[in-house]
Parts: C-alpha cells; structure tokens; sequence
C-alpha cells in the first residue's frame, strides 16, 4: 500500500471560509484588484511540517482580512477564526482530505496603517491540521 497523498491544506481552508462566509471574496494569492476588492480574505501557508507524512499535515496558515475601515476588518478577522475553530472542530472536507485541529500562534492584529488609508487590514496566524480522506486503511 503507497503513501497517500496529504491533502493541500490552503485549499481546505478556503474553502471552508468561503463556504460560511459567501459575500467574501477568499483567495490564496494577494489578487491585482486587492484595493478594490474589500471585502477580501487572504490565506496562505507560510510553514509548518507533516509530522506524520503517512496521515498527517500541520500547516501555519497566515490569514490577512482586509475591509473598508477598522472596526469591519476586526470583525472580519475575528469571523475567519472562529469559522476555522470551527471547520478544524466539524472535520470540514473536499475531495482530498479533512481539517482536524485548529491551534491560535497569533491572534487578529492591525498593522500600522499602510498606503491605502482607505483599507483596514488584520493579521492572524494559525496552525491548522489536515488529514488525507483514507487514512483508515493505514
């Protein structure tokens, strides 16, 4: 029996955020419209390791919530987490595999504001854990 695959944990990710929070736009990659595009949600791997490459993926996902003003791209921020506690907690699934455990590494800060004073951006860090769909047979 071969290894299987892990699943891609960004794509589990957004999915699941898209799927709860449908008037957000949720992509992996920073998009070229990204000043025009609030609300918008940006998730992305930035590390992490398999620590069980058999059945086993735990990602750090960055996630940056942009939105019109502060206060609105705090409370997009602090909806993502608690869609992700809530997707690692359900077992939410594609094709690929599952999440399974949600961890808080940094919570949902504002950076010191940038270029565009009319885009507020939130910056969290979590680490996210993901497991191939047949993980049974093993």
């Amino acid at each position: 029996m071969s290894t299987p695959i892990l699943p891609d944990v960004e794509a589990l990710v957004t999915e699941a955020v898209r799927a709860r929070l449908t008037a957000v736009r949720v992509v992996v990659d920073l998009p070229a419209d990204w000043d025009a595009a609030s609300p918008l949600v940006v998730a992305h791997r930035v590390g992490g390791a398999a620590p069980d490459p058999r059945f086993l993926d735990r990602a750090l996902i960055d996630v940056q919530c942009w939105h019109t003003d502060r206060r609105s791209a705090s409370r997009l921020a602090r909806e993502v987490r608690a869609v992700l506690v809530d997707a690692c907690r359900m077992a939410f699934s594609n094709a690929e595999g599952s999440l399974s455990h949600f961890t808080e590494v940094s919570g949902p800060w504002a950076p010191a504001p940038g270029e565009h004073a009319n885009l507020s951006r939130f910056i969290a860090t979590y680490q996210i854990t993901a497991r191939p769909k047949n993980t049974k047979e093993l």
